[in-house]
């Protein structure tokens, strides 16, 4: 009886881990896809409003569509911006990205408004367009690999019950 309780926990632990990590993959893909709807709406308040960089920071904190992105709480507006962004995109980073995702983000923020608006927009453009090349393969990632981990976790706890048996 205990036996068969440790293995049914088994097997359910293991499932559970291949879920998470099959959940991962797609939650960097719609985080990814976030940073990108990002830019645009920095863009936009770039292009058409001549926003600053403090001013783009509230308005994307005060937008309900990045509320998972908990740096832009943390950005100070009491010291430089580019540091702060970068700082607080560092020490929180979303969930599920890659160092070279965050390095992306880290970077949106440490360009801004070290240029003119030319400068600006033409950066966001470049920056958006490595993004669209990260989304391309973090969907690859997710098509090819989502299905694997979650069933490499249900083998897992079936072959860990088998030996134990």
């Amino acid at each position: 009886m205990l036996k068969a309780a440790g293995i049914i926990i088994i097997i359910i632990v293991t499932t559970l881990t291949g879920n998470y990590f099959s959940n991962m993959l797609k939650v960097r893909v719609v985080n990814l896809k976030k940073i990108n709807y990002m830019i645009d709406e920095i863009t936009t308040m770039i292009r058409f409003k001549s926003s600053t960089v403090y001013e783009i920071s509230e308005i994307l904190k005060s937008s309900g569509r990045f509320s998972d992105f908990e740096f832009l709480d943390k950005i100070d507006s009491k010291s430089p911006f580019q540091q702060s962004w970068y700082n607080s995109v560092l020490s929180y980073s979303p969930c599920g990205m890659k160092k070279s995702d965050v390095e992306l983000l880290a970077d949106i923020g440490r360009k801004l408004g070290t240029s003119d608006l030319e400068g600006q927009l033409s950066t966001l453009a470049l920056q958006q367009a490595e993004l669209t090349s990260y989304i391309s393969s973090a969907e690859k990632d997710y098509l090819q690999k989502a299905k694997l981990y979650r069933s490499l976790g249900v083998l897992t706890g079936a072959f860990i019950s088998v030996m134990l048996i």
